[in-house]
């Protein structure tokens, strides 16, 4: 079937040796702008008139609507026309003016070139030679290695030599492979659509930090490189300087003298490769293990950098911006609660980096409840206290000083029931207005356990099946008494052991009867506890259960149960902090840093997510089988996916940092370097020869 353009008085098509393209997309803002277009001619065209049919041709374009590198190789004969691809964002831009001669087809002349006689001779002079060399050619004894290579370009000057500077020098041209590395300790797949081939791919961004790059293999990438572009002779491209993802090759013609030298991508600031810095800057803003990525790409085939390369950069170039990028956030965090007015509602906990109570390091988190948004964060060493437990007092500290140094006031503090930080907050903080509460959860999840234990004991397996109503008591005490008033979440507890006994009025005075109506049928599925009023009288499980439930410390941590915010998204912090940095890898100081700030710039974007919505507008949910439920299921709302725009304008910021100026980069990492704490391993050192003669001595007498 022959389609038509569907432009006002343009009859072109395939047929005429015009390529036609299809609309794109309805859901793409491109396919407004199409019908627009053909509507400024036809009026009566709309959005309903498309369909899979529907086509306008190529006259319509300017050369600037294709992808470039397409229509050079197309001029060059290695690629047809009818291969030429569109931008992802190509809109047409010319209306035909009514008149005898044939439409320009700008496929015929390319990116501002002209077509002739000529061209058409050459190029197909160049087919022809293209096509005798492909035949001809036997398999070169090169092995095939991935590369990354942008857009080939028609003509290119020679290139001076890299100049080397005291931020990052080139290696010996004679050792040309960067391929050193050493063993170390969520995605969605893209479909093409057939029905639409002149589409893209893979959508185009004009960024060019994330400009496309593509793999191809070496043995491909030579052929480019077999035809002189001046007398189409026969010439051979050969690699001359080679740096991780950089590679520079010159083509020589003995024919007529004709030589150039092509690099796959441009240098930043001198003599840094582009991507070379963003491969690093790539691997660790997207939070991966560096050792295990090279040496997946290693294994691939891909050249790549290596990981000392990786990890100079890092803490040269990549630490700074992100712990720059961070600072930023922060300042307007702040600067946005300042404007909302009224004190601080935080919820904060600590993190350890291993697990048990042998941790390196202690991580202070500290969210703003009204907003969502990790305030600050705050890394401390345990070489830094006395040991691994003190390091949470201590990140409580440095986090409320700098808020206090930036003009905020803590009006509420809510975290678990850690001893040391209940009694700081009660002598510091306390005096200058600040309400200290405890997390419900975490309350709630030790009440569990001593109910789970005693439920084990002789005549105790009631409390079992009571257990549930229990917890759920503990959260509706809280939560029904907005106010937070003490004796009256002290009172509604206590009453629950009345409650489980069938008697339902109670001797408190702010609480004198439960509030529930009477249970009767379906409400009712749990025998009554025996009545009993003193440990002689009553049933082992009701008197197990008052001693456990009127304990004097769980009665005043219940009088400290935060009415109205909790610390779940603290939690739900804690564990993306493992995506970033698992508790499996040890990392040193600023490395750990840097990850819990990427934590950070992750969680404060997508901290707010809504949830996912079908076609027809219904809220998506799932269920799941959680572990702690034991058997049992759980709904749970599907969020929409997170964004990681955050990860994109850090490409764009150690990009631009870089290109301004390499050095100052640098001096920030010194300034980092500098206010980090020693590495722990630093204590006491020993000659290497020494140790190892102390280790064969001490062996050597298990082979007499």
């Amino acid at each position: 079937m022959v389609n038509y353009c569907v432009c006002a008085g343009c009859t072109n098509s395939c047929l005429t040796e015009h390529r036609v393209h299809h609309f794109p997309s309805r859901k793409s803002k491109a396919f407004r702008l199409w019908v627009r277009f053909v509507q400024v001619k036809r009026a009566d065209f709309t959005a309903a008139s498309v369909t899979v049919h529907s086509v306008i041709c190529s006259a319509h374009f300017t050369p600037e609507s294709y992808r470039q590198g397409d229509l050079l190789e197309s001029q060059m004969g290695f690629r047809s026309k009818d291969h030429v691809r569109l931008i992802a964002d190509a809109v047409p831009a010319v209306h035909l003016m009514v008149s005898s001669s044939k439409p320009k087809d700008p496929l015929e002349t390319g990116a501002g070139g002209t077509g002739g006689p000529s061209a058409t001779t050459a190029s197909a002079s160049r087919n022809a030679l293209h096509r005798k060399l492909s035949l001809s050619r036997v398999k070169p004894e090169l092995v095939s290695v991935g590369t990354q290579t942008e857009r080939f370009e028609r003509q290119s000057t020679p290139l001076p030599s890299p100049v080397q500077s005291e931020d990052e020098s080139f290696p010996d041209v004679t050792d040309r492979f960067d391929l050193s590395w050493a063993p170390d300790k969520e995605m969605c797949s893209e479909s093409s659509d057939e029905d639409n081939p002149e589409e893209p791919m893979q959508e185009s961004l004009n960024d060019s930090n994330v400009a496309d790059k593509f793999i191809v293999c070496l043995s491909e990438l030579m052929c480019l490189f077999t035809v002189c572009s001046v007398c189409c002779g026969e010439t051979q491209g050969q690699i001359v300087y080679q740096e991780g993802t950089y590679i520079k090759i010159k083509q020589a013609c003995t024919a007529c003298g004709y030589q150039r030298f092509w690099q796959n991508q441009n240098m930043l600031h001198r003599n840094m490769p582009a991507c070379n810095l963003l491969l690093s800057g790539a691997i660790h803003f997207s939070g991966c293990m560096a050792t295990q990525t090279i040496r997946m790409l290693k294994l691939f085939g891909l050249q790549c950098i290596s990981a000392s390369t990786f990890f100079r950069h890092q803490r040269r170039y990549t630490i700074p911006t992100i712990v720059q990028t961070w600072q930023d956030q922060q300042r307007r965090i702040i600067t946005e609660l300042k404007e909302i007015g009224g004190g601080l509602i935080l919820s904060g906990d600590c993190r350890s980096d291993s697990p048990g109570h042998c941790a390196k390091y202690g991580t202070y988190s500290l969210i703003e409840d009204r907003i969502n948004k990790v305030l600050d964060l705050q890394l401390v060493q345990s070489s830094e206290v006395p040991n691994s437990t003190w390091c949470e007092i201590e990140g409580l500290k440095r986090s409320v000083r700098f808020l206090k140094d930036q003009g905020m006031q803590v009006s509420a503090l809510i975290t678990d029931r850690n001893r040391q930080v209940a009694k700081w907050v009660r002598e510091e903080l306390r005096p200058e207005g600040t309400s200290h509460f405890y997390d419900i959860w975490h309350v709630g999840k030790s009440l569990q356990k001593s109910i789970d234990a005693a439920a084990k004991e002789k005549d105790c397996e009631d409390l079992k099946l009571w257990k549930p109503a229990i917890v759920n008591h503990l959260y509706w005490t809280a939560a029904s008494t907005p106010n937070g008033d003490p004796d009256v979440m002290e009172a509604k507890w206590q009453s629950m052991l009345n409650h489980v006994q069938d008697v339902h009025e109670h001797s408190y005075p702010s609480f004198p009867r439960c509030e529930h109506p009477p249970l009767e049928g379906e409400a009712r599925d749990k025998q009554w506890l025996e009545p009993g009023t003193t440990v002689y009288r009553g049933s082992t499980a009701a008197i197990k259960l008052e001693s456990l439930t009127s304990k004097k410390t769980l009665l005043k941590d219940i009088r400290q149960l935060s009415p109205d915010h909790q610390t779940f998204s603290l939690e739900a912090f804690h564990s993306l902090i493992l995506h970033f940095a698992p508790k499996h890898t040890g990392f040193s100081f600023l490395g750990m840093y840097s990850r819990l700030l990427l934590a950070v710039l992750h969680f404060n974007e997508n901290g707010d997510r809504d949830v996912s919505r079908t076609n027809s507008g219904e809220a998506r949910y799932a269920v799941r089988y959680p572990r702690f439920r034991k058997g049992g299921w759980v709904v749970r709302p599907i969020n929409e996916k997170p964004s990681y725009e955050y990860a994109s304008a850090l490409m764009v910021s150690l990009r631009e940092a870089y290109m301004r100026s390499p050095q100052s980069l640098q001096e920030d990492s010194n300034i980092l370097s500098s206010a980090a704490p020693a590495p722990l391993s630093t204590h006491h050192k020993i000659a290497k020869d020494e140790a190892v003669g102390e280790y064969l001595q001490r062996h050597s007498r298990f082979k007499q």
